[in-house]
Formats: structure tokens, C-alpha cells, sequence
């Protein structure tokens, strides 16, 4: 009978194998903050690939990991940050698909850029191209005391391989040219090769029950 209650005492936990199961379906996120690769001597972007993403810029440069003062003059951003000249085209390729795009932007002006080229404040401060099609754009806005114009950009949809993000380069509301972007945390679904797959989960949990089970024979 003690051995009987034993097994029923091991079925009665069988259902945390299921919460197991469910918790390796997910999709846990991964960000990149652009300070992996140090910030002694700055890195071209181009080619770069870091953390399952390949990143591309042209023309001219971007770097990695540039320290450009968001202290104090950026609410979203912390240096390092990836910049460059707003002349130019980021591409951001990932290994695997993924159904998440997010990251910080900013732009070298105090004043507000639009999200189309149809308001006062000219625009869009920046436009996204995805692999999939389609197309969207943003604005900026300033920060208090600050000297960047900053926003969030986040589509969450069908997955892509790939995005292409320009930027505006023109002038702001008071005649000054927008030279310079930044981008920060970087974020996006972390390959399927980084997640526990749920049978491993499963195993584990079944085997650490079995041996909980045995010991209580034991015991008894």
C-alpha cells in the first residue's frame, strides 16, 4: 500500500511536466545595447555580426559602440549607441526569423521631426522596410534639456528575415541640418537554438519526479 501511495503521490505531480512544457513554447526576447564588443576603439558597423544579427551600412560609416553624450540629453538611449550620418541606410539581417522588432532612435536635433513628409516639422525622421513588404514610418520628439530627438520604434507581426531603416536628412524647424542618427537596444525574438526544447524540459522534470518517487519507496 505504501508503495501504491507512493506512485500516486508521483501521477499527482505529473502536471508540472505540462507547466514545463508550456513554459519552453515561449519565445524569450534578445536585446543588444551596443556596448558588447567594449568602446576602447570604435567598431564599423559594416559586416558586423554580433549576437545572431548582421548589421550593414552604406554609405560612409556607422559604428557599434560610440559614445555620443546621451547622459542627461536622452531619456531612451544610453551610450554606447550604434550612429552614423542620417545620409545613409542601416540593414539589420537576423539568423533566424523573427516576429519582433524594437529599438530606440534618435535624431542630432532639439526640435520635433514629424513621422510623414505632410506636417510642419518635416519627416518622417525615419522609415523601416521590412522583408516582408511593408513599410512604416516614425517621428521624433526632443527631451527636455536634452539635444536629441528621440522615440521607440516596435512591430510585433508576421516574422521577417530582414530591415532596412533610413533616416531624415533634412532640416529642422530651425534651419539646422540633421546630420546624425542613433540607435539603441536593439531588441528581437532569440533563436530557437538558445531555447530549452520543451522534450529536454520534460525529461528533466519527469526524472527529478521518478527519483523523488524512489527515494520515498526507500524511506518507506
Amino acid at each position: 500500500m505504501r508503495r501504491s501511495g507512493n506512485w500516486v503521490r508521483f501521477a499527482r505531480l505529473l502536471p508540472l511536466c505540462v507547466v514545463l512544457l508550456g513554459t519552453g513554447n515561449s519565445s524569450p526576447a534578445a536585446t543588444i545595447r551596443f556596448d558588447e564588443l567594449g568602446t576602447d576603439a570604435l567598431i564599423d558597423v559594416n559586416g558586423l555580426h554580433v549576437q545572431n544579427v548582421h548589421f550593414g551600412f552604406s554609405p560612409e560609416q556607422a559604428f557599434f559602440n560610440q559614445i555620443v553624450g546621451t547622459e542627461g540629453t536622452a531619456v531612451l538611449s544610453i551610450d554606447p549607441v550604434l550612429t552614423g550620418p542620417t545620409t545613409g541606410a542601416l540593414t539589420i539581417a537576423f539568423d533566424s526569423p523573427t516576429t519582433l522588432l524594437r529599438f530606440d532612435i534618435f535624431l542630432q536635433s532639439i526640435f520635433t521631426i514629424d513621422n510623414s513628409n505632410l506636417g510642419p516639422n518635416g519627416g518622417p525622421a525615419y522609415a523601416v522596410l521590412l522583408s516582408n513588404g511593408m513599410s512604416l514610418a516614425g517621428g521624433t520628439t526632443p527631451q527636455e534639456n536634452g539635444v536629441y530627438s528621440e522615440s521607440e520604434f516596435v512591430y510585433s507581426g508576421d516574422a521577417i528575415d530582414s530591415a532596412v531603416i533610413t533616416f531624415f536628412n533634412g532640416v529642422d524647424v530651425s534651419g539646422s541640418p540633421v546630420l546624425a542618427f542613433g540607435l539603441d537596444n536593439l531588441t528581437y525574438d532569440a533563436p530557437e537554438s538558445s531555447v530549452p526544447e520543451p522534450p529536454t524540459l520534460v525529461g528533466l522534470g519527469i526524472g527529478l519526479l521518478a527519483m523523488l518517487a524512489m527515494k520515498q519507496q526507500r524511506n518507506s
